[in-house]
């Protein structure tokens, strides 16, 4: 079974660990066997949440909307902020601990399954880059709120295996969450570049 935080869940935050036995349903079955979450939730200002995992046995994927942590991962430091999706795979040794002055808003997902590694590769994440940064995705916070959504289902196996299929459907978007901001940035570097040609011409 999954390993998520002990940290106490207040009301305006989820967390959620699929039963072992839906668990066995979707490694087995044609849909959802490929890849399917384990655990998935959303912390609002996680005062004093920290992990740390040394044998990490699954795919944990946090996108950080407001806030700020510390991180280490496999030995390497590194800060989260607003805006950042990071992944740490199966196998990563890390510790996480939220700012406490200004503590991290996130969604997250636990999940496996054998193309775990071909999505991390197709998202663009590796051993040298945990972190992506992506700024304010709305398409990307309407795929965490459809895997809670199956909180309406009752948690019923059909629902999860829904969710499951919302699980590969947020991963497969991230590239072009990705390309977006970058194309958003070059926007702006051309907006300012042509405005101090336009100065320099004066």
């Amino acid at each position: 079974m999954t390993q998520t935080s002990l940290w106490p869940v207040p009301k305006n935050s989820i967390r959620y660990v699929v039963p072992a036995p839906i668990i066995r349903l979707l490694s087995e079955h044609p849909l959802t066997r490929d890849l399917y979450p384990l655990a998935f939730g959303h912390y609002r200002r996680a005062t004093g949440h920290h992990m740390h995992r040394e044998h990490h046995r699954d795919n944990l994927l946090i996108y950080c909307t407001e806030g700020k942590a510390f991180l280490n991962v496999q030995g390497e430091p590194y800060t989260m902020e607003a805006g950042d999706l990071l992944l740490l795979p199966a196998g990563a040794s890390h510790r996480y601990t939220a700012d406490p002055e200004n503590p991290w808003t996130i969604h997250w997902v636990h999940y496996t399954g054998p193309l775990a590694e071909e999505f991390r590769k197709y998202m663009g994440f590796d051993d040298a880059t945990p972190i992506r940064h992506l700024g304010r995705q709305p398409r990307l916070l309407v795929d965490f709120n459809g895997l809670l959504s199956v909180r309406q289902t009752g948690f019923r196996a059909r629902g999860l295996i829904h969710a499951a299929n919302r699980l590969r459907q947020l991963l497969a978007a991230v590239p072009i969450s990705v390309d977006e901001t970058s194309h958003k940035h070059q926007a702006e570097l051309d907006t300012i570049n042509n405005y101090m040609h336009e100065r320099l011409d004066e």
